[in-house]
């Protein structure tokens, strides 16, 4: 009886040990990090990375790429160049959908974050003045594309009304000099760089089009989460102890905001009191979002079978 009660206990002890000696084989590998060029909504990563977060957690890591956008850093991960990086849910969720790469969200890094700016002297008082108007967005299948969307709807403007143009963020607040554009939707902190800059008023806040909403997440290489779920907990446990950290010391945080995008003081600490850093995904908004792809064929036909509640890491 004894030799039995031995022998089962020796397997269950083997058992569990298995897992940790697998993933043990990969822990002088570093883990690869990406995240998007001066994006504040990544705030949560420059100070893990700044206060040494990660290493404390006993992770080693390299930043192996600072992406100009989204699409940009999927690619990365379709080419196997990433384990782990800080991207906006949009541009993921398209990539994922579409079959381009096979990621896990891990974290929400953000939620809310963007503005509508118009000119700083615009006679546009709300989005009820935008018939006719020309306005620009950072791309479609964007969030801000979405948010724009949501908000014409609510005003009663159908898209066609309104001349959209597509331009990268960090040309918007020029084009609004030039009179180029009447108003543009973008991502923080180019919305409030535009008002601290005297060159534009926000005109109305994401948070107020649809509040609380996702914006970027911290997402993982599927077959990195699968083989390494030790680390991926680790660095979840990293990501909301930066979050929290921000919350707590906001002062700081915004000089480590400053030190990762070469903005001025004014500008990021505006920004940051746009931006909501909470770790906890909603898939309720992300099935919204998805709906939203669907709708104007944003995913690829033969794929929308596929179930957004995959992507989840659980």
């Amino acid at each position: 009886m004894f030799c039995k009660r031995f022998t089962l206990n020796f397997l269950i002890f083997v058992t569990l040990l298995i897992p940790a000696a697998c993933e043990k084989s990969g822990i002088d590998k570093p883990i690869r990090l990406g995240y998007l060029q001066n994006d504040l909504h990544h705030l949560p990563l420059f100070v893990a990375l700044e206060k040494g977060f990660i290493k404390q957690a006993g992770l080693d890591y390299k930043v192996s790429g600072v992406f100009r956008a989204g699409p940009e850093e999927m690619s990365a991960f379709a080419a196997g160049e990433l384990d782990i990086g800080y991207v906006g849910q949009a541009p993921a969720t398209a990539a994922y959908l579409n079959s381009v790469a096979d990621i896990r969200f891990i974290s929400q890094s953000n939620q809310e974050g963007s503005s509508i700016v118009v000119r700083e002297n615009s006679e546009i008082k709300s989005v009820t003045d935008f018939k006719a108007r020309t306005i620009a967005i950072p791309g479609h299948a964007t969030m801000q594309d979405f948010l724009l969307r949501k908000a014409l709807k609510t005003a009663g403007i159908s898209y066609e009304e309104v001349k959209i143009i597509v331009l990268k963020p960090p040309e918007m607040s020029q084009a609004l000099i030039n009179k180029n554009i009447d108003a543009f939707i973008a991502w923080e902190p180019y919305s409030s760089q535009a008002e601290t800059g005297g060159i534009g008023r926000t005109l109305i806040s994401s948070s107020s089009i649809w509040e609380n909403h996702p914006c970027c997440v911290v997402a993982a290489d599927a077959a990195f989460s699968g083989k390494y779920p030790l680390k991926i907990k680790k660095f979840k446990e990293v990501h909301a102890r930066a979050c929290l950290f921000i919350q707590n010391n906001i002062e700081e945080s915004i000089s480590i905001g400053q030190k990762y995008t070469g903005m001025d003081k004014e500008t990021v600490k505006k920004a940051v009191s746009m931006i909501k850093y909470d770790p906890g995904l909603d898939m309720g908004k992300a099935v919204q979002f998805v709906d939203f792809l669907m709708d104007l064929r944003y995913i690829k036909p033969q794929n929308k079978g596929k179930s957004i509640k995959s992507v989840f890491n659980e």
